[in-house]
């Protein structure tokens, strides 16, 4: 079947003896036709000149036999016309009725010389098209939607699939399919495109082209496994920057755990086992102690490459969280702390465990920042506020002289810090997380102090 449809688009006239018998017919079937053209021209007279009418058996001759036989059938259909005019043309001469016989053989010949053209560029186009077919990489079928018959194939396709319809494809795939297919069997990928034509013989076919793509995904799990690799580099270079700052990051939680420790302590020794202030800093240590297993927690979850854990939150709550948690800090160190939510602040998608923690760095960076002013200035303003599309606004502003000009414009890097035995990881790692949530940080001088702002997008809608 293959074979066959491949042979008509090379050429209708090649050989076989079923092709000659065709041909013959044909010929025939031509000549009967100049035979009752010439035959109703001679009983109608010279008066209806049907001589135009034996261009079709010419043009047919040329275009489904060749050249040759056109020439034959322009020179019967011109001695067809002269012996039904010999007797009886309106001539006054006969020189004229053989001039005007010649001149119809002319016209007749050069129809023949344009059909047998086109009929070459045709066959030309067709050679040029089954050539490029022939030559491409990719197996190349025609096929029958309803039977699934193969009507033409590519050698690169005989050589993969031979003359079957691939196993690959489903029994039902669309004429403008497109998408990869696994041949489980041959351990290969496919590109498949399919779009849909209509065949020598009129019916609608779809032209299916299969591309060997196993290299191809062979080199883009290798580049994946390349890039995973990467970022695990990048991840362990990270972890060594988390773990110098996570010490710093524990310390507070710690600390907060040994100050309510020596507050109950204090409160033993002095016989006051039933006071409600013990229960109270009994419970805060407890609290502290939980931060900083949960710290521990979000390190762990961070080394096996989790995403964090966002669901929809509340800043204002996540800001008295963290307020509550460095008081003792902030009263060591004689700071004041102000927090002015926003009212009706809407909630946003966070993981509140990380962004507490980026107002834990920030807010313990404005204390040591202000811990050496006079009394009056010892004071840390944290403020909420809504903005566009659902997202929030968080700052932290005081009244401290601000990082050195130096390092303003590079701040937020890993390592760079203006303070004394600082690793400079901290505002770095603040910046990772809120990105992290798709939101921005900055830092600004800010009447006569500083202030430092995350901002965090709303839901999407």
């Amino acid at each position: 079947m293959i074979a066959a449809e491949t042979s008509i688009l090379r050429d209708l006239a090649g050989p076989g003896a079923a092709n000659g018998r065709r041909n013959a017919l044909a010929l025939a079937a031509n000549l009967v036709l100049v035979a009752l053209i010439a035959l109703v021209d001679y009983e109608t007279g010279y008066d209806v000149r049907l001589a135009t009418l034996y261009l079709f058996p010419i043009g047919l001759s040329a275009w489904r036999l060749g050249a040759a036989a056109g020439m034959f059938m322009a020179i019967v259909s011109t001695m067809a016309w002269l012996f039904s005019f010999a007797s009886q043309h309106p001539y006054t001469s006969d020189t004229f009725f053989y001039w005007e016989g010649v001149s119809k053989a002319v016209t007749f010949l050069f129809v023949v010389w344009l059909v047998a053209r086109l009929r070459g560029a045709l066959a030309q186009a067709d050679q040029r098209f089954v050539t490029v077919l022939e030559g491409l990489a990719a197996a190349v079928f025609v096929e029958d939607p309803r039977g699934g018959d193969v009507l033409f194939a590519n050698p690169r396709f005989r050589q993969k699939f031979g003359e079957a319809r691939p196993a690959v494809l489903p029994p039902a795939l669309r004429d403008d399919f497109a998408g990869e297919m696994h041949d489980a069997e041959a351990r290969r990928w496919y590109l498949v495109r399919s779009r849909p034509l209509r065949w020598i013989d009129g019916r609608r076919v779809a032209l299916r082209l299969l591309s060997d793509i196993t290299e191809e995904k062979r080199v883009r799990e290798l580049m994946d496994r390349h890039r995973d690799a990467l970022h695990r580099g990048a991840r362990l270079v990270a972890l060594g920057e988390f773990a110098s700052a996570i010490a710093h990051e524990i310390n507070q939680p710690l600390a907060a755990i040994a100050t309510y420790n020596h507050t109950c302590l204090r409160l033993l020794e002095s016989g006051r086992g039933d006071d409600p202030e013990l229960r109270e800093a009994m419970q805060k240590c407890r609290a502290q102690a939980q931060r900083a297993g949960a710290i521990i927690h979000r390190l762990r979850e961070f080394l096996r490459q989790r995403a964090p854990e966002r669901a929809r939150q509340d800043l204002n709550g996540a800001a008295r969280e963290v307020l509550q948690a460095v008081e003792p800090e902030a009263e060591q160190a004689g700071v004041e702390l102000r927090l002015e939510p926003a009212a009706a602040l809407p909630q946003v998608p966070m993981d509140p465990l990380l962004i507490e923690q980026v107002l834990f760095n920030l807010v313990r960076n404005a204390i040591e920042a202000v811990q050496d002013l006079p009394p009056a200035s010892r004071r840390i303003t944290v403020a909420t506020s809504a903005g566009h599309d659902g997202a929030v606004r968080l700052s932290v502003t005081d009244l401290g002289p601000g990082a050195a000009a130096g390092v303003r414009e590079r701040l937020f890097e890993p390592f760079v810090t203006d303070k004394p035995g600082g690793l400079g990881l901290g505002l770095s790692i603040c910046r990772s997380i809120v990105e992290s949530h798709g939101g921005r940080i900055a830092y600004e001088p800010w009447e006569g102090g500083t202030r430092f702002s995350f901002h965090l997008p709303g839901a999407p809608a």
